[in-house]
């Protein structure tokens, strides 16, 4: 899925979808051509990201969040 549909379906801006890849939230594969390439873990991964915001929480507490959860279950 590339990155205009998922801006879509989720309902976050392509802008803010590029922002969390660079803060580490998130990892979509590349493409040969290098398009990412979104898949439902992405889309899952940007609708709590997204709850997470509306809920007041930064993306500094997400990526400590992510952190945690991750070194609890590799």
């Amino acid at each position: 899925m590339k990155i205009k549909q998922v801006e879509e379906l989720v309902g976050i801006t392509s802008k803010n979808i590029r922002f969390y890849e660079s803060q580490g939230l998130l990892t979509p594969e590349r493409a040969e051509n290098g398009y990412r390439e979104y898949h439902q873990k992405n889309i899952d991964t940007l609708k709590k990201i997204k709850l997470l915001r509306k809920l007041g929480v930064s993306v500094e507490e997400i990526k400590a969040l992510c952190n945690s959860l991750h070194e609890f279950n590799p």
